[in-house]
């Protein structure tokens, strides 16, 4: 096996909300969304974590739905993809119900 792509491990930036235990890093997910999607096509993960294909998703004008059941992961989620949004000038409003 051999490693074709050097991406190092989430930075302390990614973590600042927050820790998963199996977060990705953000480079990782931005690249596999620009190889595998275009802009606007819509990025489905059922276990989102702490959202990083949706904040790469929103980075990469995507748009990005995403599940997840523990609430700790939702709370680290929201405010990691209300910050991306912020900084590429989208509005959203979270239903937390």
């Amino acid at each position: 096996m051999k490693t074709v792509w050097t991406i190092p491990a989430p930075n302390r930036e990614e973590k600042k909300f927050g820790k998963h235990p199996t977060q990705k890093p953000l480079k990782l997910l931005e690249r596999i969304i620009i190889s595998s999607t275009k802009e606007s096509d819509i990025i489905f993960d059922p276990f989102a974590g702490s959202s990083t294909t949706g904040v790469a998703a929103i980075n990469l004008n995507r748009r990005f739905v995403g599940c997840e059941i523990e609430n700790t992961y939702i709370e680290i989620s929201i405010l990691r993809l209300k910050e991306s949004l912020e900084k590429h000038k989208h509005k959203i409003n979270f239903n937390m119900e």
